[in-house]
């Protein structure tokens, strides 16, 4: 991720990549994008996470852009619990007419299928990709339960009090992100797992559990309420809207690395003139101004891969991750 100078800037240069995906990518004729979907009826989009996480955030910013830019009539369904897999089965099971949507993280589809025994579903056989959304790094969060105000001195007192400090998860991204925080820094934390992203924060700002590694649009609203600070970023380079927080490497967990992405699914067997549509319709969503503040705000970057290119992606992320859970000894539920 390169180094943006100011906000303004940030937001330029992701409308210049949203711009070059668009162009790199409409293959779409006008019939098709004219033809469907049915702007009368609602197309629903199943985020399968609670409100306010940056999956819900993500997916209502897009439901403003499609209708702004498309004319849909767009509407957001939560459908929270059991680490994002009832979201998923309601999405496979849902009719493949182009009227229904996922809108997920690569916890679904990619930790999941490793961290989760006896997965109900298959995130590359019982789904089709429309489109990536958006791609970013997570934040190191403490609450009140500590005082320590950086990562270095938090990972110094874990090595020497085995077992003392609680990470809060809510999701199979969130829970890696502890496990990988014990194998990298040498530490032993007790995981503590939530509903929601937002039940999960709240703990650690009332100081049930000591830290959380979520994402930093799930976070900038605790912040401001000086109960749970920022310290440290998971990604191996510093997030240019917020230079002050050093990665976890520089903080001693060495070779600390993981990125979230974020991306759109429709039913398996929606037809190809439908999907070619909706792309379509994700691709002048994704050009908006709007998009571009959002994800600036998320500190992301657009994500820009469709089709086979985003299985792909998934399938190599799959593999790539199943190692390092292999190599770790880390066990799945």
């Amino acid at each position: 991720m390169k180094t943006f100078r100011s906000i303004p800037n940030a937001v330029s240069r992701c409308a210049v990549l949203v711009t070059a995906w668009v162009v790199a990518a409409a293959v779409v004729t006008p019939v098709q994008a004219q033809t469907l979907p049915d702007k009368s009826r609602p197309i629903k989009v199943i985020v399968p996470s609670g409100a306010a996480s940056v999956v819900d955030l993500l997916a209502r910013a897009y439901a403003k852009a499609l209708t702004d830019t498309s004319g849909l009539n767009v509407v957001v369904e939560n459908k929270a619990g059991a680490e994002m897999v009832i979201g998923v089965q309601a999405l496979v099971s849902a009719p493949a007419d182009g009227y229904t949507l996922m809108v997920t993280s690569s916890s679904s589809q990619v930790l999941n299928p490793l961290m989760i025994s006896n997965l109900p579903y298959d995130p590359l056989k019982d789904m089709v990709p429309v489109a990536g959304i958006s791609k970013g790094g997570l934040v190191m969060n403490l609450g009140t339960s500590t005082t320590f105000q950086n990562g270095r001195d938090l990972i110094a007192s874990a090595r020497a009090n085995p077992g003392k400090y609680t990470c809060a998860s809510a999701s199979t991204t969130t829970r890696l992100a502890c496990e990988l925080l014990q194998v990298t820094a040498g530490v032993k934390l007790l995981n503590v797992p939530y509903k929601t992203t937002a039940a999960a924060i709240t703990a650690v700002a009332a100081g049930e559990a000591d830290m959380i590694f979520v994402d930093v649009g799930s976070s900038r609203a605790q912040w401001s309420t000086g109960r749970v600070r920022g310290v440290a970023v998971t990604q191996t380079t510093r997030m240019p809207t917020l230079p002050n927080l050093p990665t976890l490497k520089e903080e001693g967990a060495t070779d600390y690395d993981l990125t979230a992405w974020y991306a759109a699914y429709a039913p398996l067997k929606t037809p190809p003139e439908v999907l070619a549509s909706l792309r379509d319709a994700m691709r002048k969503a994704a050009s908006t101004k709007q998009i571009a503040e959002t994800l600036v705000n998320f500190s992301m970057e657009p994500m820009d891969l469709t089709g086979d290119a985003l299985t792909a992606h998934n399938r190599r992320e799959i593999d790539t991750w199943g190692r390092v859970v292999r190599a770790q000894g880390i066990k799945p539920n």
